[in-house]
């Protein structure tokens, strides 16, 4: 066996280092001046609908956690939350859940001001295994820290 090729395949397999949205300060930045949000709900797994965790039951506890911050909600506008949940299960183990919460704002290119997008520019994510009776519990409960983490950042870039 060639040794010198593990160490080259142990860096392959490592995961490179990626810079999306997260929370850090700079992130935070980008939700001062916010007047209000949309929300969107990511199209669900069929499994977990199955076991009660609905687009309708996450949109209720995102827009009451908002309230509770004192988030203004508008359904027209441009920029809004984000919420997914990417749920994996092996034969009949435990489900692995990835839940996340961003913000998408429209941008322009530096270079041209004609091209406009929607990207995210904050976010936070939670990753959790719950057995199937418990991923309801565990994916509203889940949802409730990652709107208030989303409120707290809020907050900090728009002190009253």
């Amino acid at each position: 066996m060639n040794w010198r090729i593990i160490p080259v395949a142990l860096l392959l397999w490592l995961p490179l280092p990626t810079r999306g949205a997260g929370d850090a300060p700079l992130d935070r930045a980008t939700l001062h001046g916010l007047k209000a949000v949309n929300i969107v709900i990511d199209q669900l797994d069929p499994a977990i609908e199955e076991l009660g965790v609905t687009a309708d039951a996450l949109e209720t506890r995102l827009l009451a956690r908002l309230a509770a911050a004192q988030i203004p909600v508008d359904r027209t506008a441009s920029e809004f939350i984000g919420f997914r949940i990417t749920a994996v299960r092996g034969n009949r183990g435990p489900f692995a859940l990835s839940l996340t919460i961003g913000l998408y704002q429209p941008v322009l290119l530096s270079r041209d001001h004609g091209t406009r997008t929607a990207t995210q520019t904050w976010e936070v994510e939670s990753i959790l295994m719950a057995d199937p009776k418990q991923v309801p519990a565990a994916s509203f409960e889940t949802a409730d820290q990652l709107a208030d983490r989303f409120a707290a950042a809020y907050k900090l870039a728009n002190p009253e």
